[in-house]
């Protein structure tokens, strides 16, 4: 079963068998050859090109496939499976601002008891393409978190990490019983980066509970703390170039990170449950 609506008219967007995908009133939208869609009307843009680039993204996916970040994945699918409760074990799980894809594909499946539908979403055609393309078993298309095609009450689970949240839009398509996960950098995440970069480190702070509190009730948080060691320059460059440090920085400060052929770095979570 299809969540999507039409990002123009609101009426359900149906797949018409031919990798074309219809609403009553008409409007169409084809499947790109790695499966997605793009569900972004051009008033929805602020950029000709919007959200991360090709080169942020296999950055990204590089770092991630290194395995750094896998105790926030053993994080998110303990607490889904502690905290969590859900009337059918077939659940859909949409993942905003998915990126590559990476977290809710390795968090959200093979979950106990449960068996999940991932849809995701990214305003990045790049991310989505790079999503579509290698996790071939979810749906992945791209628009805005703020506008989504999406129908009311449709999901079960959303998943958000490290992406912008608009808590209007997820509570229009959470269904009554559904939850959201909120992932955000607590305050000595990648602490040793920025001392490296900035002659004072601020500790990183979040609105996550101020915004979402004033729609959502907040059921729990967690926070996941772990070092990360990279041994090579080249693990090294692939965090860096995950972050926006490496694309606002000046050449000669990054030089501090980038000559380095080892590093202990700080990873830190809040982890943030939300219920209607």
């Amino acid at each position: 079963m299809s969540i999507l609506v039409c990002p123009y008219c609101k009426s359900p967007l149906i797949d018409s068998a031919e990798r074309t995908y219809v609403c009553e009133n008409k409007h169409s939208f084809d499947l790109a050859k790695q499966g997605y869609l793009n569900l972004l009307p051009v008033n929805q843009k602020r950029s000709k090109d919007p959200g991360d680039n090709q080169m942020m993204i296999s950055a990204r996916r590089e770092f991630l496939e290194l395995g750094f970040y896998d105790p926030l994945i053993e994080s998110i699918k303990s607490l889904v499976a502690a905290k969590l409760s859900f009337s059918s074990p077939n659940i859909i799980a949409f993942d905003a601002g998915c990126g590559e894809g990476y977290y809710s594909q390795k968090a959200l499946n093979e979950l106990p008891g449960l068996s999940t539908k991932i849809w995701g979403t990214d305003i990045s055609k790049h991310a989505v393409k790079n999503a579509a393309g290698k996790y071939k078993s979810n749906f992945y298309f791209v628009s805005s978190i703020y506008n989504l095609p999406v129908a009311d009450a449709s999901v079960d689970l959303i998943l958000s990490v490290f992406s912008p949240v608009m808590e209007e839009e997820f509570k229009r398509i959470l269904s009554t019983q559904g939850y959201a996960i909120v992932v955000s950098p607590a305050p000595n995440h990648l602490r040793e980066i920025a001392e490296l970069i900035y002659e004072n480190f601020r500790p990183h702070t979040t609105n996550i509970l101020e915004k979402m509190s004033a729609t959502f009730q907040h059921l729990h948080r967690e926070r996941t703390s772990f070092k990360i060691e990279m041994g090579s320059a080249e693990e090294v460059l692939s965090l860096l170039k995950m972050t926006p440090y490496y694309w606002s920085t000046a050449q000669e400060r990054l030089e501090n990170i980038t000559k380095k052929t080892e590093l202990s770095v700080s990873c830190d979570f809040n982890i943030d449950i939300f219920g209607q």
